[in-house]
């Protein structure tokens, strides 16, 4: 297996709420990247991060280029066009909760694409950024894209505020690729397409693992499970649709608590013990990041050593820091499993996930940003896959809106990063989800171990296990 610290001369899922081939021992620990990557000489501060050239020594591996040009279907190398390729971007960041790791993610794959991907057609690509912030502002982001000519489809990030104004105003205009599907109005968008499960699939998956898999690996029954969701609407969707409804039908007792997003261990302390989780089977926390280690804290606080389930953004980098700063000798909490988009940041082994780490730190470098802080976890690795994804359509020949929608209605996979196959319009009930699978990991002592997985061929499939 790849050591996680992964060098850059010789040359991460996934993750508000919800998001992570084989691997030769998917059950080792790794480190996360080092810090002494290089840096080169890309300008920062730019929506179109510079084509500089690949430097003497190329903090990207030949290996890794060479399977991401495969997938996009670009050519090694620099773009070598002087006219953009224009995509446009919009995410939610500057306020709470924000998402700013999912414009790491872009901006990263921006970077890649130019210089090592050879662009789209060897033209560099541009992003036309609009930021949300608060309801309003989706509808001046649709307002934008439709004024802007050069757009001919739009790439969101991770959103809880907006989503309805902007798909709405988009609808039939110019299509969505959601990269971090988490609200109702993105899972019953019809011009809109996600190539993870989203949500649905990662929340009602773990739902599924929890009511039919945790008893046999934890050697016990599961009959009653305690769940603390983020008060805001991409918690309460995950809970009272995707969670309560499913663990009612397969027999399994919940309760669960609303919590602010800002709640703090103390807080967060009272609402945990209001849902039972000294009491339950499992304790099932669907929350953000922040919420997450507020969640950590309680428990500990609580001696609380009920089974914890959660989702893919409890094992980003403030968890990791966090622990780190407690001084525990663990990248996560001990015994905690987690679930995700089917693979891991935290385990090597899917060549999209390597290749993704290794450029997301080389880009990093060039901007000056602190390796050992980089928030490349949580919504960072889906929405620099889903621009990879639509560099592989507009380099098979998608240039205007229609061509895109036809290119996403035909893909069956596999999408950067994810497992299983792909079909857009192949969910009933929620119509702009393309994926369908899911992964779960656990934290076994120092060792993050494959459960159930793209690693081990035991991906998840919420909605084929429930018919």
């Amino acid at each position: 297996m790849r050591n996680r610290k992964i060098s850059f001369v010789a040359g991460l899922a996934i993750a508000g709420l919800l998001v992570g081939a084989c691997s030769e021992d998917s059950s080792t620990t790794t480190n996360a990247p080092a810090s002494e990557a290089p840096a080169t000489d890309a300008p920062a501060g730019t929506d179109a991060p510079a084509v500089t050239g690949a430097p003497a020594e190329s903090p990207i591996s030949a290996e890794y280029q060479a399977h991401s040009v495969e997938y996009t279907g670009g050519t090694a190398g620099a773009a070598t066009g002087t006219e953009p390729f224009v995509v446009g971007y919009v995410n939610q960041e500057g306020g709470t909760p924000g998402f700013p790791e999912a414009s790491i993610g872009v901006d990263g794959a921006v970077w890649y694409i130019n210089n090592y991907l050879g662009g789209i057609g060897g033209r560099p690509i541009e992003l036309a950024k609009c930021i949300i912030t608060k309801e309003e502002d989706g509808q001046k982001c649709a307002q934008e894209m439709l004024a802007n000519d050069k757009v001919s489809v739009v790439l969101a990030g991770a959103m809880l505020n907006g989503n309805a104004p902007l798909l709405d105003g988009l609808a039939g205009k110019k299509p969505v690729f959601i990269s971090n599907p988490l609200t109702t109005p993105e899972f019953l968008a019809t011009d809109a397409y996600a190539f993870t499960p989203g949500a649905p699939g990662v929340v009602g998956g773990l739902t599924v693992f929890i009511a039919k898999y945790l008893g046999e690996l934890e050697g016990k029954d599961i009959k009653k499970v305690a769940v603390v969701y983020g008060d805001n609407p991409s918690g309460q969707v995950a809970f009272n649709m995707l969670t309560k409804p499913v663990f009612e039908s397969l027999g399994v007792e919940v309760t669960g608590v609303a919590a602010a997003d800002t709640a703090g261990a103390t807080e967060m302390a009272s609402l945990i013990q209001a849902a039972g989780a000294q009491d339950a089977d499992a304790f099932y926390p669907l929350v953000t990041v922040g919420s997450c280690i507020a969640v950590y804290d309680a428990l500990a606080t609580l001696e609380i050593e009920t089974t914890v389930v959660t989702t893919g953004l409890c094992f980003g980098v403030p968890m990791q820091t966090h622990l780190q700063e407690l001084g525990i000798d663990a990248k996560l909490p001990d015994g905690w499993y987690f679930g995700g988009y089917g693979y891991s940041y935290e385990i090597a082994g899917n060549p999209d996930i390597d290749a993704y780490i290794e450029a997301i730190f080389a880009y990093a470098a060039t901007e000056g940003m602190d390796a050992a802080t980089l928030e490349y976890t949580g919504f960072g690795g889906p929405t620099f896959g889903t621009l990879m994804t639509i560099a592989q359509f507009a380099n098979a020949g998608a240039s205007d809106s229609e061509s895109y929608r036809t290119a996403a209605k035909a893909f069956t996979g596999p999408g950067w990063g994810v497992v299983g196959p792909q079909k857009c319009g192949g969910n009933p009930t929620f119509p702009s989800l393309c994926g369908f699978q899911i992964g779960v990991q656990q934290q076994q002592g120092a060792d993050y171990v494959s459960i159930m997985d793209g690693f081990n061929g035991k991906a998840i499939d919420a909605q084929a296990e429930l018919g």
